[in-house]
């Protein structure tokens, strides 16, 4: 007789061929994929690990043109099923047409059972041999032998459970993807796919809600008095009894009463003894959440992890919901076995040494027991076994959790002081940690002692200082994964399998990301969730997946036939759907608007501000006719703003318009133009908005003077546009500084030149021709180094007057030129 058996993946199929062949396996190929052949109890067996899913549920080809096809179509449609693996296909039936027996060995949950009617739908197509199911909770040599020494008829309402919500799922998602998506497409260029998750957006809607409230949080001032108090064994804290008051007239009454106290008294003492019960065993939420809080690991890579262990043979199957152990539950065999490793030997001592009695949780949910090790490992042979980092810390993790589930309470101390400080009330706690208890297995969470000194009542005590800190209330926290599950788990997203998939799935859409412990929103998924929970609330909010996660557990529990729950599950998401068409006006006008807006900030060289009537963002938007200041809020908003015709355009971010101009640009080296107001050098804020820079005083007359720089040449000018002019070195690059020259109070100049090399040159310089200084650094670069000689020049030569004079004229005519067609200040901004 031959017996044939499917696993769920190909390393368990490995582990059930080696347990119960007793290690005489022959490994073989069966259309190109691995298989175990040997014997047991005289049979022939084969075992063949699938690959997970091998079938799945899509629309018929006809509806996946999303342009072509209404999407609320979708929901009154009845999805297909098709082999996506079509090697797995062809060695089930290989198989099946060699079997006597057929028996289903895929993990024992929702998912498991459906894969393994999977294959077995495959097998019934080529043969009609009986088919049994093996159950087990762990690949231990015990477990698995028991699992298929007694085996037991497929769970069919298990595998329509999961059959049910993938065509829920599929539905939902595809119709309210494709409706979202191309409605946004209708206002907005975008190829982005805006994706609903009948799970995924509620899960969204956690981190969504958590962030608004932070957004909208308004800090608030409060004061708290605080004491230090000395006496003989050491200094602690008091906190007056008031707490945080928010009156700051009340704080500083209070705080005046105490002013000049040097002692107090402690008017009561009170000492009570408390015990912490160990955590309850580890299911699937529980275990996900303090991976993620104690080691750092996402649920997706913790789950995965917890699932090679258990593939590895070290621990039981992560997926279940119970945390109560079984009363005939061996625990004095594992403990024994975990005595022999040097690490945990220390707390199996006391554990052997009374009656072992287990702390339980209150849920069996009669699937498999709570997630725990089925022997003792030490870190490198775990490491070595299994390869994913931090896999070694993860059994760590689950060995020590089983470990402090048989040990005593942890015993606590704590005392509490009431003290009085001129009449006025103080209090201060401490806690001291009198047994660690089942505290001494788990350093996760070791508690820190606030210690203390030993008082009586009535005693007195010094008061060392007194202070009234005025601090502010604190927002909301951003969500820990740990806190994330937590939410999900109570209000029915998911399931324990699922949960860690439809977090991760939000990352990867780049609707959030974790950094550090915490998550936070990106501005893609606020988007999507701020737009949906003003237009369609419903679809953020947990209420209709929990109802729909409730007819799926009907199905399971046998409680619903699988197409009524169909039925009533597709009545529920057409109520949304509903909603999605009514609200796609106010859906889309907020999504679009807001996806318009992160791709204009995005574009820094168009951005130009908030447009004021809509709150939408102001961009440059060039079209072939020309230019112009547009709003992302169009059509709906029609605020747009002219510009210059030519030139090219300069946001100035630093630069407010003193008339409320949208933004100031620069155009070209020439003039700057606000926006809404137009060019600044006509408005009579110039001056004020655009002071020149000056270098030091005009010789001719009161004004100051400054640099002004052309394409080809360069020169001081006068402020007052007397006609003084003023020549600077030809070559470099000039930089004015704050620091002035000591014998002129004119500002230095720093000129950095290239020389042979590639190299630079630089020095600090003062050029005024009338000083000492500025005469030695133009004696040191030749009389012809300059742009210009001087306005006014009386010791030079004949022929070097009249060459200068003619030089200078040419000059004063391009300087007058220039104050007649630009500004001071556009001069100024020229030369920045």
């Amino acid at each position: 007789m031959t017996v044939v058996a499917f696993a769920e993946k190909n390393k368990a199929a490995a582990q059930i061929a080696s347990i119960l062949g007793e290690g005489e396996v022959d490994k073989i190929s069966v259309e190109g994929l691995p298989a175990y052949e040997f014997k047991w109890k005289g049979e022939e067996w084969l075992v063949m690990g699938l690959s997970g899913h091998i079938m799945n549920y899509d629309f018929p080809e006809k509806y996946n043109k999303w342009s072509e096809v209404d999407p609320g179509t979708l929901l009154g449609v009845d999805p297909e099923k098709f082999v996506t693996r079509k090697e797995y296909e062809a060695a089930i039936k290989n198989l099946a047409k060699r079997a006597d027996k057929i028996i289903l060995a895929c993990d024992y949950d929702r998912e498991g059972e459906n894969i393994g009617f999977e294959a077995k739908t495959l097998a019934e197509e080529v043969t009609d041999v009986p088919v049994a199911r093996a159950r087990f909770s762990a690949l231990s040599p015990k477990e698995v032998r028991k699992a298929f020494e007694n085996p037991v008829d497929p769970d069919h309402n298990l595998a329509m459970a999961a059959e049910a919500r993938q065509i829920l799922d599929l539905k939902m998602g595809a119709a309210f993807t494709r409706f979202v998506t191309l409605s946004v497409r209708e206002k907005t260029r975008t190829k982005d796919v805006l994706s609903i998750g009948p799970c995924q957006t509620p899960t969204c809607g956690f981190v969504y809600e958590r962030e608004k409230a932070i957004r909208a949080f308004e800090a608030k001032d409060f004061w708290k008095i605080t004491a230090v108090f000395a006496a003989k064994g050491g200094e602690f804290e008091g906190t007056h009894r008031a707490g945080n008051i928010h009156d700051k007239e009340k704080a500083a009454e209070i705080f005046k009463r105490l002013k000049g106290a040097k002692e107090g008294l402690v008017v009561k003492k009170t000492v009570k003894e408390a015990k912490t019960s160990p955590p309850n065993p580890l299911n699937t939420t529980e275990f996900l959440k303090r991976a993620s809080k104690f080691l750092g690991i996402s649920p997706e890579v913790a789950l995965e992890t917890a699932e090679q262990l258990y593939l590895a043979g070290f621990t039981s199957y992560p997926r279940t919901e119970t945390n109560k152990y079984a009363d005939d539950f061996d625990f004095k065999s594992l403990v024994f076995d975990f005595a022999r490793q040097k690490e945990y030997k220390p707390f199996t001592e006391s554990i052997l040494s009374a009656p072992i009695v287990p702390k339980n949780g209150e849920k069996d949910a009669h699937d498999h027991p709570p997630i725990h090790p089925i022997r003792a490992a030490a870190r490198g042979e775990v490491s070595s076994a299994v390869n994913i980092p931090q896999a070694a810390e993860v059994y760590d993790l689950i060995a020590r959790h089983f470990l402090a589930n048989l040990m005593p309470a942890a015993v606590f101390e704590k005392t509490h002081l009431h003290l009085q400080v001129k009449e006025e009330p103080f209090d201060s706690s401490g806690t001291v940690l009198k047994d660690p208890g089942w505290l001494e297995v788990y350093p996760f969470e070791n508690k820190k002692d606030k210690l203390l000194p030993f008082v009586e009542e009535k005693e007195k005590v010094d008061v060392k200082k007194l202070s009234n800190t005025k601090s502010k209330t604190s927002p909301p926290k951003k969500l820990t994964e740990a806190e994330l599950l937590t939410l999900m788990d109570r209000h029915g997203i998911g399931t324990k399998a699922t949960a860690p998939t439809h977090i991760e799935t939000n990352k990867k859409r780049g609707y959030f990301e974790n950094k550090g412990k915490t998550i936070s929103i990106l501005d893609t998924g606020f988007t999507l969730m701020e737009g949906l929970s003003l237009s369609v609330p419903i679809l953020v909010k947990p209420d209709i997946r929990s109802k729909i996660e409730a007819l799926i557990q009907e199905v399971e529990d046998g409680k619903k036939e699988f197409e009524a729950a169909l039925a009533d599950g597709t009545v529920l998401i057409k109520e949304m759907y509903a909603q999605l068409e009514a609200n796609k006006k106010e859906l889309t006008s907020n999504i679009a608007g807001t996806i318009k807006d992160e791709a204009a900030l995005e574009d820094k060289k168009n951005y130009i501000g908030t447009c004021k009537a809509c709150g939408h963002v102001l961009r440059i938007i060039q079209t072939d006719s020309g230019r112009f200041v547009g709003c992302t809020g169009y059509p709906d908003c029609r605020n747009s703003f002219s510009l210059p015709k030519t030139g090219a355009l300069t946001v100035l971010r630093s630069k407010e318009c003193k008339k409320e101009g949208a933004a100031v640009l620069k155009v070209g080296n020439k003039y700057n133009w606000a926006v809404g107001i137009g060019p600044c050098f006509k408005c009579e804020f110039e001056k004020e908005c655009y002071p020149p820079e000056t270098v030091g005083p005009c010789p001719e007359c009161d004004g100051s003077m400054f640099l002004i720089s052309f394409k080809d040449n360069r020169f001081l000018g006068c402020t007052k546009r007397c006609g003084y002019t003023h020549s600077v070195p030809k070559t470099g690059k000039l930089t004015l500084l704050d620091k002035t020259c000591e014998t002129c109070g004119w500002k230095l100049f720093r000129l950095k030149e290239e020389v042979e090399g590639n190299e630079s040159l630089e020095e600090d310089i003062c050029i005024n021709r009338r000083c000492t200084e500025g005469i030695k650094y133009w004696k040191k670069v030749g009389p012809r180094s300059g742009a210009r000689a001087q306005g006014k020049i009386s010791a030079d030569s004949g022929a070097e007057l009249g060459a200068r004079s003619t030089a200078r004229n040419k000059e004063r005519t391009t300087a007058r030129r220039v104050s007649k067609t630009v500004s001071v200040a556009d001069s100024r901004k020229d030369r920045k």
